[in-house]
């Protein structure tokens, strides 16, 4: 099911870290490690770890939106060191357009609220049918780095970085829908 490329470590649950709240609409965003464009609204997308087949989605999603919507900010942050993240971009056909930090540490996730999940979240049967299903389609687990016990979510900021729209998912297949994180900015 998760191919040749599996690290173990990365099943391993980290330790936890303390988290502030997660930001609801109308909040303003916490800080992020990028710089906001104030003339423009912002998609956040707080990414699985990286080689996981529904942060590849996710990124494939985000760099072909970004693509067609450049009056919105793209970001996405994942929680695997700098160069790791740097070579599954590559892998996975680039981040093009979409601004892309790591934070390994994962305090800016938990600056966000963002933090571990159940070993169902992951391991349960809609995450695994979801990951059968893209497996499917060619995308298919690939040098993991990080933790697959990280929390996702996506949120859509206005030109004044207040929170209009955010996805926290039910289990990791669940990827968010960009298409209402516009509609909620724009």
């Amino acid at each position: 099911m998760y191919g040749h490329d599996v690290n173990p470590r990365t099943f391993l649950p980290p330790r936890a870290a303390p988290l502030g709240a997660t930001p609801e609409l109308g909040d303003p965003a916490p800080p992020l490690p990028v710089e906001l464009d104030h003339e423009r609204p912002a998609v956040v997308a707080f990414l699985r770890h990286t080689g996981c087949p529904f942060a590849e989605l996710t990124m494939q999603r985000l760099r072909d939106t970004a693509a067609a919507r450049p009056q919105i900010q793209w970001i996405a942050i994942s929680h695997a060191p700098a160069a790791a993240t740097t070579r599954w971009c590559h892998d996975i056909g680039g981040c093009r357009d979409v601004d892309v930090a790591s934070d390994p540490a994962r305090t800016v996730y938990a600056r966000w609220g963002l933090g571990r999940t159940s070993l169902g979240h992951f391991l349960g049967r809609r995450s695994l049918t979801s990951v059968i299903d893209l497996a499917r389609r060619g995308i298919r687990n690939r040098h993991p780095h990080g933790t697959r016990w990280q929390m996702a979510g996506t949120f859509a900021l206005d030109e004044h970085a207040v929170v209009r729209w955010r996805h926290l998912p039910a289990h990791a297949g669940d990827v968010p829908e960009l298409e209402q994180a516009m509609r909620a900015v724009t």
